[in-house]
């Protein structure tokens, strides 16, 4: 039975690619941090900076432009003038989002704008998604859940922090936020580890577009040099 209905939504989606490649979408995404216990343990800076990021993170939109040449993920209005920027910095980290995201069809690249607009890093399309039968209505979309891994390396240490995601299959469209996707269907709510983003709004006659071209001008940091660009930008 789940191979049957695994079977069917590749068939819906299938059917429903090539019309849907030739459309411009937006979604506009708000976002929320949720509390983790221990989560930076006695350290009251940092805790103090959490704090202050979960209570004006609602002033965050983020927008995800799809067009045929793949979706475009980015921050859609900066946190209001009177907030610090550091609390604005770092709700963006808290949230994942280092810069604009690029989903393309074999891959995503990811800038880094702490180290310049140009720079970016590479990396394969989400893979190993567990889907599973679970269902719940987001704006009156029928969605489904799937689960995955979010890995951190952190020196010699690996973490598993864990991915779900809640897909609607009547939208065929492979996207998501910070470049979650291959799925059968739009994204319309994720979660990874406690950092979560909603729908808020979903034009399907949009007119906005990006600039594919852009992209021949970037500079793609291998992992290794991005780490090395971090550890030098904190003088480390």
């Amino acid at each position: 039975m789940k191979y049957c209905r695994k079977l069917f939504f590749l068939v819906l989606f299938l059917s429903f690619t090539a019309n849907a490649q030739s459309k411009k979408i937006t979604v506009d995404y708000s976002a929320r941090i949720e509390k983790e216990e221990g989560l930076f343990g006695n350290n009251v800076l940092y805790k103090n900076l959490l704090d202050k990021a979960m209570a004006d993170c609602y002033k965050i939109t983020f927008q995800l432009i799809i067009t045929e040449n793949g979706a475009k993920f980015f921050n859609k209005e900066n946190l209001e003038s009177d907030i610090n920027r550091g609390v604005n910095g770092f709700a963006l980290g808290m949230l994942h989002y280092g810069g604009i995201v690029y989903s393309l069809k074999d891959k995503v690249l990811e800038q880094h704008s702490q180290l310049g607009e140009n720079v970016y890093t590479s990396q394969d399309l989400k893979t190993d998604w567990a889907l599973t039968n679970e269902t719940k209505l987001i704006d009156n979309y029928l969605c489904y859940k799937a689960t995955n891994i979010y890995k951190v390396e952190y020196g010699a240490k690996v973490f598993n922090h864990p991915v779900t995601a809640w897909y609607c299959p009547a939208l065929p469209y492979s996207y998501g936020p910070i470049g979650y996707g291959n799925l059968p269907g739009l994204i319309l709510e994720l979660q990874v580890r406690n950092a979560v983003f909603g729908v808020k709004n979903i034009n399907l006659q949009s007119e906005q577009d990006f600039d594919i071209k852009v992209l021949n001008k970037i500079k793609i940091l291998s992992r290794k040099e991005m780490e090395e660009a971090f550890d030098k930008l904190n003088g480390l």
